[in-house]
């Protein structure tokens, strides 16, 4: 995992709801091609093999980034380290950056807590979202159907272990995340996840839900 401290010149710069939009667009810059286009299921949805997390509190914005090939986190790493980060018009040069690796504490299950988005379209001819909370039935069945889905993409064959991904608790207020023009609304929610041990790295590394690389579906371990 990478973790990124960064100060920005002042506190004025209005710039909270597009930071994860600049922040995508600064790892897609460092690395090759197939990370931005993804890697696509045979339903024709697109899984990103990498998420993160931004927080911006006044002049300082902290980020963690992870990625299933360990190799991106290190090439991100040293773009920030040789040229600063660069977000949009916005370079940043007063970075503290470590890089730390999660897997040592994989065991035959983990408990971890995020935001994890998922939704379904407000009737059929429209493009409205409806955004399900954790402790719906038709949450956890998008979940887990999602996952088995990008498992099998990111490794090139089914998932055949073990898998449940229990909800432990859910806040009651959702949280909404901006990305572009449009509004993502998650809950933050403390799961417990039993699977193989490859499948349990994905998930930490690549995220869980849908819009992982909008800044949403980072889970952090208990």
């Amino acid at each position: 995992m990478l973790e990124v401290t960064a100060k920005l010149p002042t506190k004025k710069l209005l710039i909270r709801r597009v930071l994860p939009k600049l922040f995508q667009s600064f790892i897609y810059t460092s690395l090759d091609n197939k990370e931005h286009s993804g890697y696509k299921h045979p339903n024709g949805k697109i899984f990103k093999a990498m998420n993160f997390k931004i927080d911006n509190f006044e002049d300082e914005i902290n980020i963690k980034y992870v990625a299933l090939d360990k190799e991106n986190e290190k090439r991100v790493a040293q773009k920030i380290l040789l040229d600063g980060l660069k977000l949009g018009e916005i370079h940043i040069a007063r970075t503290d950056i470590t890089l730390s690796e999660r897997s040592s504490q994989i065991g035959k299950s983990i408990k971890v807590g995020g935001f994890v988005s998922a939704a379904i379209k407000d009737g059929r001819f429209s493009k409205k979202k409806i955004y399900l909370e954790p402790r719906s039935d038709k949450f956890q069945e998008i979940i887990h159907n999602n996952t088995l889905e990008k498992y099998q993409v990111l490794f090139g064959k089914p998932y055949e272990g073990q898998l449940t991904i229990n909800l432990i608790n859910q806040k009651p207020k959702e949280r909404l995340f901006h990305y572009s023009r449009g509004t993502i609304k998650a809950w933050y929610g403390a799961y417990e996840i039993v699977a193989d041990r490859d499948m349990l790295e994905m998930i930490l590394d690549t995220g869980m839900g849908a819009n992982c690389m909008k800044g949403i579906g980072f889970l952090e371990l208990a």
